[in-house]
């Protein structure tokens, strides 16, 4: 089959890493007057986060060069010759539904359960610190809250776009994931307020080991 499975590799995804990373890190060495300062660590395990998120969100997905083919693999998983649109979206608008699905789900799919609910919820917890941590002003409840929904939209409707570009539901777009990955920012939010000086005391030991002498 004339079939193509777009995956982040380890290998790809470290090397992806590094060159962002450097990139970020050299355009900005001007501004910033010296090799290395706490911006730099936030940023440098910020990125790494982002391209984690990406890998997990969007990766794996199949697209298909031939029509043919594309059609002889949707009766082989679907025993139908072709898909709805509605199909292909793949899209859950009523909200709990998948959650229920998940949890009532058999024992042994434990792992799908775990990926699903924790998964999820852990997606954005740590969004809100890293931009508590590099904002200037103080972050708010509204604007973690505002910053977690669209992201989790941005997440979403780029799922949509894959699955209508491959012509295949590649990923799930869900209601659920939207209340569960806003629920983990909002989580992660509180969680920066009350322990904000213990994630600055990270980044300040840090700062003080890669700048020994």
């Amino acid at each position: 089959m004339s079939r193509f499975t777009f995956e982040l590799r380890s290998i790809v995804y470290v090397v992806l890493y590094l060159i962002i990373f450097m990139l970020y890190y050299f355009l900005t060495l001007k501004r910033r007057g010296k090799r290395l300062d706490h911006r730099v660590i936030i940023n440098a395990f910020f990125i790494f986060y982002l391209l984690s998120v990406f890998r997990f969100v969007f990766t794996p997905f199949m697209m298909w060069f031939d029509a043919a083919d594309r059609a002889e693999f949707i009766t082989l998983i679907f025993q139908q010759e072709s898909l709805t649109l509605w199909e292909v979206a793949n899209i859950n608008l009523i909200p709990l539904r998948s959650l229920i699905q998940t949890v009532s789900a058999p024992l042994f799919m434990w792992r799908t359960t775990l990926r699903f609910v924790v998964g999820n919820f852990m997606l954005l917890f740590p969004l809100p610190i890293f931009i508590g941590l590099l904002s200037k002003k103080e972050l708010t409840f509204k604007k973690a809250l505002l910053i977690g929904f669209l992201a989790t939209l941005f997440i979403e409707s780029g799922q949509l776009v894959i699955n209508l570009a491959t012509g295949f539901p590649n990923r799930l777009v869900c209601v659920d994931d939207l209340l569960l990955n806003t629920l983990g920012a909002i989580v992660g939010y509180f969680v920066f307020k009350k322990c904000h000086r213990f994630f600055k005391n990270i980044v300040l030991q840090i700062y003080k080991f890669l700048t020994w002498s």
